[in-house]
C-alpha cells in the first residue's frame, strides 16, 4: 500500500497535512477522503478508526485521503466549531480527484461525520457517504449545523449511518432520524455490542464501510 505524506490547501486557502494511500500495483478503481473525529477530544487522522478504514478501503482497490482538520498537527489554522472543517473536506476532495475524477466517497467518524455530511451536500457531485457514529443528538438540538434544504436539493450521494448499540452519542433511533432528513437511499447498520470506538467490531465496522462505499 503506497502512502505519501501530502499537502494540500484547503477550499479557503490553509495548508493542510494528509497521508494519500493508493492501491498496489493498480490504477485506483475510486477515491475517497476519510474525516476524524473531534479535534478538541484529541481527534486526529492518527485517531484508530480512521487509518484501519483507509487500509481496508485501499484493499479494495481505492485511493484513499486521510487528514488532519485545520489547527491539529502540522495543518493550518484553528478549530472552527464544523464550519471551516467543511472547507477542508471540499479542498480534500479536490486533491483525491487529481487522482481519481469519479467516483469519489466521503467517510467520517464521530465530529468528522457530520463534517462529511455538510461537505457532501455542498459538493453536490460525490457519490457515497458514509457517516460512522456521528454526534446526532448535537445535531438535532443545532449544536452542529447540519446540511441547508439548498444543499440537500443537489446531494446525489448514497448514504450509510453506522452506529453501535452501545454508543451513548449515536442511538440506533437518532440515526434513525437523521436517516429520514436525508434524500434517498440512506441505509442505517447498527453493530450490536458496540460503543462509540467500535472496541472489539473495528473488522466489522470496516466491512461495513467498504461493502457499502464499494458497491454501488
Amino acid at each position: 500500500m503506497p502512502t505519501q505524506t501530502i499537502t494540500f490547501e484547503s477550499e479557503d486557502g490553509l495548508r493542510l497535512e494528509g497521508r494519500l494511500a493508493l492501491p498496489d500495483d493498480e490504477t485506483p478503481r475510486a477515491g475517497v477522503v476519510l474525516c476524524h473525529p473531534h479535534p478538541q477530544y484529541g481527534g486526529s487522522m492518527s485517531s484508530k478508526l480512521v487509518p484501519a478504514l483507509q487500509r481496508a478501503l485501499v484493499s479494495a482497490g481505492w485511493a484513499a485521503l486521510r487528514f488532519n482538520f485545520r489547527g491539529v498537527g502540522r495543518s493550518e489554522g484553528s478549530f472552527d466549531g464544523g464550519d471551516g472543517e467543511v472547507a477542508d473536506v471540499l479542498g480534500a476532495l479536490a486533491r483525491v480527484r487529481k487522482v481519481v475524477v469519479d467516483p469519489t466517497s466521503v467517510v467520517g467518524w464521530s465530529f468528522g461525520a457530520l463534517v462529511a455530511l455538510n461537505a457532501v451536500a455542498r459538493d453536490g457531485a460525490v457519490s457515497s457517504y458514509a457517516g460512522v457514529a456521528p454526534p446526532v443528538r448535537r445535531a438535532l438540538t443545532g449544536k452542529m449545523a447540519l446540511p441547508q434544504v439548498a444543499d440537500l436539493d443537489r446531494w446525489s450521494a448514497r448514504s450509510l449511518l453506522v452506529c453501535g448499540t452501545e454508543d451513548p452519542f449515536c442511538r440506533p433511533a437518532d440515526a434513525e432520524e437523521l436517516a429520514r432528513q436525508l434524500p434517498p437511499p440512506t441505509v442505517v447498520r447498527v453493530v450490536p455490542g458496540a460503543d462509540h470506538f467500535f472496541e472489539g467490531s473495528v473488522d466489522e465496522l470496516c466491512s461495513i464501510v467498504v461493502d457499502f462505499v464499494a458497491g454501488g
